[in-house]
């Protein structure tokens, strides 16, 4: 999907274009156009909206799960490169990064616990399962308690993958980002799959020490609406696409 601020780039070029032009309704384009772009460019509403998602679910406690039960700790994967001089943390994107870090620090608290890592890779050489694997293995966990998954291309894919190998009747804990997380609850569940969200990788963070309220016109503001309009456009496609497709 286009970043959004291609759509502001277009709408400049058009309004240059009619510059000249004297008519009520390119002046009404142009003011709601600027008007448009101060709301999403300055980071009030674009954390607002963020949040509004990101709150969906709050971080998990594992203190509070009853450690005498095995609990699967599906972490989704979101990207990775393969670079050989690099050792396989550094080989994950950001993001896969943090969800693996959320799952490993979970994985830690409880007695009976596997980690699930999954997704395939572009390239065909190494799963992103299999890298995050290594990367959790260099972090501390047993290599013997990580099971992969790595055909998946897709959420949808993920959670029919851990139904045809694990089955609907086990404790799972699924490990994304707070963004995808009201997607990916959604998903599983659709696949009779219940789970406990642990969500992490938060794009909204408020700091009590910090200004938090509106500022000048930013990038970063408008990768967070560019966030938000991607994660919206991408729940409605599963529901009205996607939502029926069972394995």
């Amino acid at each position: 999907m286009p970043h959004i601020s291609w759509f502001f780039i277009i709408l400049a070029l058009i309004m240059y274009r009619f510059r000249n032009n004297n008519s009520k309704l390119f002046k009404f384009y142009r003011i709601a156009g600027i008007l448009l772009f101060l709301i999403c460019s300055t980071s009030y509403i674009p954390k607002k909206l963020i949040n509004a998602i990101e709150k969906t679910y709050s971080p998990l406690e594992p203190k509070k799960l009853d450690t005498t039960k095995t609990y699967f700790i599906h972490v989704l994967g979101a990207g990775t490169e393969i670079d050989s001089r690099l050792p396989a943390t550094m080989n994950l994107s950001a993001t896969t990064l943090a969800r693996l870090v959320e799952g490993i620090r979970i994985y830690t608290h409880l007695h009976r616990a596997i980690l699930i890592t999954s997704a395939t890779s572009k390239n065909g050489i190494k799963s992103q399962a299999e890298l995050a694997k290594e990367a959790a293995v260099s972090l501390g966990v047993n290599e013997q308690k990580i099971q992969m998954l790595e055909t998946p291309t897709s959420t949808l894919e993920e959670a029919i993958a851990f139904k045809e190998k694990f089955g609907t009747n086990k404790n799972v804990i699924l490990v994304t980002s707070a963004m995808h997380m009201p997607r990916a609850v959604e998903i599983f569940e659709d696949q009779d799959i219940k789970v406990l969200p642990a969500p992490t990788d938060y794009l909204y963070k408020e700091d009590d020490f910090k200004y938090n309220a509106i500022t000048f016109p930013t990038i970063s503001s408008l990768d967070l609406v560019n966030s938000y309009q991607t994660t919206v456009a991408k729940h409605l496609y599963y529901k009205w696409f996607k939502k029926n497709q069972k394995k």
